[in-house]
């Protein structure tokens, strides 16, 4: 009935779980509160397959990394030519969202005229895109996500408090792993026979000091951050059980996808952010696009099935991506 990051046992998620039960039905907005890597997205989903609306689509949108100019044309799509190279118009998450959940990563993140417009579309479940005088109808369930203290925001002024008050309807707030010891384990040993099934490494156990460091350390990444120790552990073990040395193999190089591009992006960023209208967005995207695409077809050998698996996507998106980045199998 759950995603697998998000089960366990302890007084603390078993409360989440009966929240998810109690609200998923009822048509309200919800609001997850909650530290980095506890999973929000998963409880989202787990609201939204739950609902009368698991038929509909789950869109999900970060407000993370969305430079704030471009962040109202990707929630409330535009019409042409918003930016240099953009030839035709594009919908928006919540226009893609019609009939399902719209998924709002760190809401915080949003300055205050988004905020007004969401706000305005959450009363009136109307909205015009960027610069367009076309009013156009959604149906949508908005399910918001902060990992910071929003009422701490409103109070400070960064938060427009009328939109605070209709997403804070319903406020299912996600324990840090650190407070629910208890779920370590199964987590770490659901994590670990995933992997072992995935890269087919035969199977593995862990050792005593391996499962007394899972349990004591204080995980500050919280379930994510577990996710990337057990997978890296149980890739570079050798033999059928993972030590606690495996667990710590930082000095290998290997880092989370996060840390990983923005140690790459950090000095590309800082000169491409002087230029005006370098489309930096895209630009970024499409080149991250194109070189994994890359490098998991090759080290695929080119199996296009074996890499769409890889990949998580299918064979027809992957072909359609290898025709428009031109890559050479």
């Amino acid at each position: 009935m759950w995603p697998p990051q998000i089960l366990g046992k302890s007084p603390r998620m078993r409360k989440v779980f009966r929240e998810i039960v109690k609200v998923a039905p009822k048509n309200l907005t919800v609001l997850i509160s909650g530290e980095s890597g506890t999973c929000k997205e998963l409880v989202a989903k787990a609201i939204h397959s739950n609902s009368e609306r698991l038929n509909g689509p789950f869109v999900a949108i970060s407000f993370t990394y969305i430079p704030k100019e471009l962040a109202e044309a990707e929630l409330f799509g535009y019409e042409k030519e918003f930016f240099k190279g953009a030839d035709e118009k594009r919908i928006g998450k919540i226009e893609a969202a019609n009939g399902g959940t719209l998924f709002l990563d760190e809401i915080t993140e949003t300055d205050k005229k988004l905020q007004a417009k969401l706000f305005r579309f959450l009363r009136s479940k109307e909205f015009k895109p960027h610069d367009s005088n076309n009013l156009i109808k959604a149906d949508v369930r908005i399910i918001a996500a902060t990992s910071k203290n929003l009422k701490e925001a409103v109070a400070n002024g960064k938060f427009m408090e009328d939109l605070f008050s209709i997403l804070n309807v319903i406020n299912i707030k996600i324990p840090p792993l650190r407070e629910r010891k208890k779920d370590i384990m199964p987590l770490a040993k659901h994590l670990m026979k995933e992997t072992v099934g995935k890269f087919k490494t035969g199977p593995k156990e862990f050792s005593k000091d391996a499962k007394d460091f899972l349990i004591k350390s204080d995980w500050p990444g919280n379930v994510r951050e577990l996710e990337n120790s057990i997978r890296r552990a149980v890739i570079i073990s050798s033999g059928t059980v993972i030590s606690k040395n495996d667990l710590l193999a930082e000095d290998i190089g290997l880092q989370s996808i996060k840390e990983f591009l923005e140690e790459k992006l950090k000095r590309y960023l800082k000169e491409m952010t002087k230029l005006e209208n370098c489309n930096l967005y895209y630009t970024v995207l499409s080149e991250v696009e194109r070189a994994l695409f890359s490098i998991v077809l090759k080290e695929t050998e080119g199996n296009q099935l074996k890499a769409a698996k890889t990949l998580g996507i299918n064979r027809n998106t992957l072909r359609a991506k290898i025709k428009e980045y031109k890559i050479r199998i």
